[in-house]
Parts: structure tokens; sequence; C-alpha cells
């Protein structure tokens, strides 16, 4: 047999009962659903303390022992030679003692003469083909015992303190950790694009055409095709796709060496995240600093990683903007921007207050006044960045992808804008008309006529 449905009129108020019955409940018996009082730990590894002391690199000079050896009344002489050194050697590796100070020790299982340091002791075979030693000795600054290297990573690699006699796995249980990076830090810069693939100079088009096409691609987020679609349309002017992205590249790498030397009023307050584009179809991470109290970008960089490297690459942009001025830092939990901060503390000597920040929502029961709308405010620029970057799906090239990132920097921070700014840019433009640069022909100009040679 079959059964007979519900009427519509008993199954709604059927419906409508039951959700006052849950409404009830949920008002006197408190079953609302709400976030937990504590956020639980996040996904993000958390590493080993970054805050210990640096390790003792062992440097070792034979003067300086000599001298030590002197002063306690042990004085070293030369070695007296009964018969000349059958290798010929300046100096010692490791101390720099002169080759009056060598011994001949014997020779090694495998037949290779070695030799002794009379001033530091050490031994080896000259003749001998072995690995050169990538990194000095580095040793625990709480108990003197040479670190070992445990792990090599991309860009550092770790050593680990294995005395059980030192003081910190005593007290602690936790061994001594350091990261030894492999990179040259004076070198790091931000991507930048550097080669024109024309020159605007010469081009048979008006810059009148060229401002309104770098602003359809850029300010209304038009892609390449539609923006060529829209001069045709309004212009009546036949261009290709791929001069427009010449236009865009040719003046971003115009534009990029000058683009540091805007004074930007700063607040004090950084943030810093990243969000991911597709260049070539893979996925790119486009790093951004940004001032959190003022609401302006203050640098970016493309990377294909999303790691420490480039964390710290950004953040050293930063303190070169700040002249080594301390600011607060604002970050999320990922590792990268910890190690970053250490890195920079060390190696540029930088003073960062780091308040990292979990999650873009106060939890119940939290402090308001944190750090934590600071971050919601980049990820809303994210958010406007991703309106203008969809049409795109994927950047044909890096130097595009870095080209269209620069562009849109100099959009938002001077030509955008802002109702958080009462209708106004976050950083205004005077021509030396005293008139405000408001579009991309004034930009422009401004630009030639602030850096003309």
């Amino acid at each position: 047999m079959f059964r007979q449905p519900l009427p519509v009129f008993l199954l709604t108020s059927l419906l409508n009962f039951l959700l006052k019955i849950f409404l009830f409940t949920a008002k006197h018996f408190k079953v609302d659903i709400e976030p937990p009082a504590e956020l639980k730990s996040s996904t993000y590894k958390i590493l080993s303390p970054l805050k210990d002391p640096l390790p003792i690199v062992e440097k070792k000079d034979y003067r300086e022992i000599l001298a030590e050896a002197e002063a306690a009344g042990k004085p070293i002489s030369p070695v007296r030679r009964i018969k000349p050194l059958s290798v010929d050697i300046d100096k010692c590796p490791v101390c720099g003692a002169p080759a009056e100070y060598l011994y001949s020790f014997g020779k090694d299982p495998e037949g290779f003469q070695k030799l002794q340091c009379k001033v530091c002791k050490h031994q080896w075979a000259p003749g001998k083909p072995a690995p050169k030693k990538s990194h000095p000795t580095y040793r625990c600054p709480l108990c003197g015992y040479a670190l070992i290297k445990v792990k090599t990573r991309k860009n550092f690699s770790v050593f680990k303190c294995c005395n059980d006699n030192c003081p910190k796995w005593l007290n602690h249980r936790k061994r001594y950790r350091f990261r030894a990076f492999d990179v040259n830090f004076e070198e790091l810069s931000c991507s930048s694009p550097t080669a024109a693939p024309v020159n605007l100079a010469n081009s048979r088009f008006s810059s009148f055409l060229i401002a309104q096409c770098v602003n359809f691609y850029v300010g209304l987020g038009l892609s390449l095709r539609q923006t060529v679609f829209a001069v045709k349309h309004i212009w009546q002017v036949q261009i290709s796709y791929e001069t427009v992205h010449n236009w865009v590249v040719s003046l971003a790498s115009k534009l990029a060496p000058f683009v540091r030397s805007i004074h930007l009023p700063l607040s004090g307050i950084v943030v810093i995240d990243e969000t991911y584009i597709k260049v070539k179809g893979k996925w790119h991470y486009l790093f951004t600093a940004f001032d959190g109290l003022r609401g302006f970008i203050i640098s970016q960089h493309l990377s294909p990683h999303r790691d420490a490297l480039a964390a710290l690459t950004i953040l050293k942009e930063v303190i070169e903007r700040y002249n080594n001025r301390e600011f607060i830092l604002v970050t999320d939990k990922a590792p990268i921007y910890e190690v970053a901060v250490y890195s920079a503390s060390v190696f540029f000597n930088a003073s960062i207050r780091h308040r990292p920040v979990l999650g873009i929502s106060i939890p119940p029961g939290g402090d308001p006044h944190t750090y934590r709308p600071y971050k919601n405010r980049i990820e809303r620029l994210f958010g406007s960045y991703k309106a203008h970057y969809k049409r795109h799906k994927s950047f044909s090239s890096f130097e595009g992808a870095v080209a269209h990132a620069l562009l849109y920097q100099l959009y938002y921070n001077h030509l955008k804008p802002h109702d958080a700014c009462n209708g106004d840019v976050p950083v205004p433009l005077i021509d030396k008309k005293g008139r405000q640069v408001d579009n991309w022909a004034k930009l422009i100009q401004w630009f030639i006529e602030s850096y003309k040679a």
C-alpha cells in the first residue's frame, strides 16, 4: 500500500513548531552554537626556542695562543728540526701558525704524511684528499661543547648540542639548537620588474591611450583581452593584448626604481601576510607589508615558495624603510615569520616587537584591544586584490605578475579613494602646481617631473 504524504499545511506547521522548541531551548538552556572559550592550538608547526644565545664560533689564531702561553709562563718555541718537512706547506689551516711550528707526525693508515701544529695541537694530512669543511666549529654557549650538524634544510642547517651535562638539558630536558643560514642576507631584495619589452617614449600610440589601458587593466581589474575590447569599442583603436602586456611591464620596470623613494607616513605598526596567485599555472605567494594604522602598502614580494627566506626578504625592505627604528610587526602564527624576525634581529640588528595573531575573529572573553583588527585590514586588502586578479586566472609570466603587483600598489596607495580615509587616498601625491595626482596620466607625469635627470 502507498502511504499518504502529509499535506503541505501540516508539514509547515510541524516545522514551525520544531523551530519554536529549538529557540525556546536555546534561550533558556544555552545550547546555542558558539565557539569554544579557548581557541584550539593551530596546525602551525611549533619551532624550537629561538631566544637562546648565539653559539660560540671557534676561531683560533696562533698569535693569541702564543701570547696566552707566554702570559702563563709556558712559552711555545718553534720546532727544532732534524730534517726538513717532506710536505710543502706554509701554515696551519686552523690557527695560521707558520711552518716553523709544525711537526712531522708520522703517516696515517693510508700512507699520507701527517703533520701536527705545536701551537693548537691540530693534526691533519695535507696530501690526503678530503672534503672541505663548509662551516666553522660552533660551540654551545652554555657548556662549550662542539655542536653537531643534525639537519640540512633549505637555506639553513640545524646544529644541536648533544652534551648530556649541558645546563639546558639538565634543567629543561631540551637540547640547545642553532640554525646556521647559508644565504647572503645583504643581497636579499624584493621582486621587481627589470626588463622593459618596449620603449614607451617611442610608441606610435598616445600617452593618453597607454594610461587608459593601464587603468582598465590595473584599476578596473579587466583582463588583457577585456582591455583590448574596451579600447576598440570606446575609441575605435585596434591593439593586441600582447601590446597591453608589454606596456604594463615596461611602465612597471621604469617606475620600480622610484617607488621606494616615495615618502610614506609610517605609523609604527606593520602587518605582513601572504596570498597566493597563479603564474604559468603554478601557485606563487605574494608577500605584502601593510601599514596597519594608515592603510597603505609598504612593499610587496612575489616568491615561488612560502618560506622563511621570502618572509625575511620583505621584512628587510620594511627595516630599511624604518631606517632601523623600532616598530610593531603583526603576522599570523606561521613559523616562517618567527624565523624571519629572529634572523632580522641577529643579522640586521633590528628592533622588532613581534605580535603573532591566530585567526581573524576575537575569541569569547578575549581582549578586544589586540592587534587582530590590523590583521583583518590586510585580509580585506587581499580581498580587493583578488577581485582584480580573478579575471586573469593565471599570469603568463613572472615579470607580468610582478609588474601587476607593483602597479596595483601605486593604484591602491595614490589613486584609489578609500572609505576609511573619508573618500581620499591613503598617500596623496601633489604635483608642482599644487594639484592632487588622481589618474595614471598625472601619476606618470609626476614621476617624470620628480625624478628627471
